[in-house]
């Protein structure tokens, strides 16, 4: 048999593992579901023992490689440092390549994420009919989940809809987008301190469309700090479901039209809100799409240009201490949530809370789970029971903390923390950062 192309790259990976079992005790799937054929170890002895002889992982297999919510956590115990997700989607690269996406993923990833103009065209459709699912009511006299956004709402599919994630809480689509709202050009503010940067904002699909005010706190807080930000519209989705689900042809389509939308921004660096996109960015393209060494070094120049807004706000930072102030009403108590794609992808997990500490002061409360809240993109969608049991240990850690509002920098685990925090009824919120903080002034220090 000829061996797979894409599983031969990471070869040595996989013939790595020393079958410590160390993986087993972080894997979030294996915690609930105590069944070794989805954790690392597992995985990585399958495919060693089918890397020249792979008939069998089309036959069957699909769901060993799919029932994984790459959140790098085994990754992070490895003593051999064995990367999963490069044998995961690897694997995934092969399935799609012998057996097809399903339609359920073929159509929206090479007809709608791959088309920003028809995928905003669809949902403007999609947004007419949500006022037929009931809305979520929201505590009185509470920060609300979307605090900006005053016709935000938190819609839920009735349990009748069983069939379809019956119970799920869903943030509606927002009325217009980001992009429909907001000029591309945004300079500094009057009378600040211009700090002779120029930054390129990437929004990512979830802040187009459902999070607007979060992207425009994030450019304003920005404006506000000297910085002046692009906002490049014809820009497209980073491709992380794509890649993900293993269609590497399609995703790297979407990142070379990035790449030249971004190329025509004269900008120092580009900045994200949007942990999944960020890692995407950073990491995503260079790790599992590039044709060639050329390729590859392309994506790494531009993955090296890329910040989490959580970065530049602690990089701007040339004053001690940080000068951040709550925009939050007086005396919230915040806990702050630990994207996998910020902490374990770009290794982004002292700068927020840097901010938050300087921010909230006794306020801020660790919370003791700093594990995966279960979103895993599409994981959500094809095993939504399982990332509900994975929710679970996150939203009791929550609960602990008795605080107010949990902050996050990740729309991804924003809309699967509201989903879980209300079914379970608790009285937290969920806000991004940037719509929970601003910079104070000079004239005010």
């Amino acid at each position: 048999m000829a061996a797979l192309k894409e599983i031969d790259l990471v070869r040595e990976q996989a013939e790595k593992c020393v079958r410590c079992g160390l993986c087993l005790t972080v894997c979030p799937v294996y915690a609930e579901e105590q069944d070794e054929k989805y954790v690392a170890r597992g995985r990585n002895r399958l495919l060693s023992e089918i890397i020249d002889n792979h008939e069998d992982l089309k036959t069957g297999l699909k769901d060993r490689f799919s029932k994984c919510l790459l959140c790098r956590r085994c990754t992070m115990v490895c003593p051999e440092g064995i990367r999963t997700d490069l044998l995961n989607i690897a694997a995934r690269a092969e399935l799609v390549k012998g057996d097809g996406l399903p339609v359920y993923k073929s159509l929206p990833f090479r007809k709608v994420l791959n088309n920003r103009k028809l995928m905003r065209k669809a949902l403007k459709v999609a947004s007419k009919f949500q006022w037929l699912l009931p809305a979520t009511k929201e505590p009185e006299n509470t920060i609300h989940h979307i605090p900006l956004q005053t016709e935000g709402k938190i819609r839920h599919l009735p349990m009748v809809l069983a069939g379809l994630d019956g119970g799920r809480q869903l943030p509606s689509i927002a009325k217009r987008s980001l992009s429909e709202d907001m000029p591309e050009l945004h300079r500094p503010v009057a009378d600040v301190k211009n700090r002779n940067l120029r930054v390129a904002y990437f929004s990512g699909c979830a802040t187009e469309f459902i999070f607007p005010e979060v992207g425009k706190a994030l450019i304003m807080v920005l404006n506000k700090l000297g910085v002046e930000v692009v906002f490049p519209k014809e820009q497209g989705c980073c491709g992380i479901s794509v890649f993900a689900s293993g269609d590497l042809d399609t995703a790297r389509e979407m990142a070379r039209h990035n790449l030249d939308v971004f190329s025509q921004v004269d900008a120092d660096l580009i900045i994200t809100g949007c942990a999944t996109c960020g890692s995407a960015l950073k990491d995503g393209w260079t790790s599992y799409l590039p044709k060639n060494e050329e390729e590859r070094k392309e994506f790494e120049t531009f993955g090296a240009k890329v910040r989490d807004i959580s970065e530049l706000l602690v990089e701007l930072a040339d004053f001690k201490p940080l000068r951040y102030r709550s925009i939050l009403p007086e005396n919230t108590r915040v806990t702050y949530h630990d994207p996998c794609h910020l902490a374990r992808y770009q290794g982004v997990i002292d700068q927020p809370r840097k901010i938050l500490k300087q921010v909230f002061g006794n306020n801020f409360v660790e919370m003791d789970n700093n594990g995966c809240c279960g979103m895993g993109g599409s994981f959500n969608v094809e095993y939504y029971e399982l990332s509900k049991k994975i929710a679970k240990k996150k939203i009791d850690s929550i609960a602990k903390t008795n605080t107010d509002v949990v902050i996050n920098t990740c729309p991804g685990c924003m809309i699967q923390l509201i989903d879980n925090i209300e079914r379970h009824h608790l009285p937290q919120r969920v806000v991004h950062m940037v719509e929970a903080i601003e910079p104070i002034p000079d004239s005010e220090v």
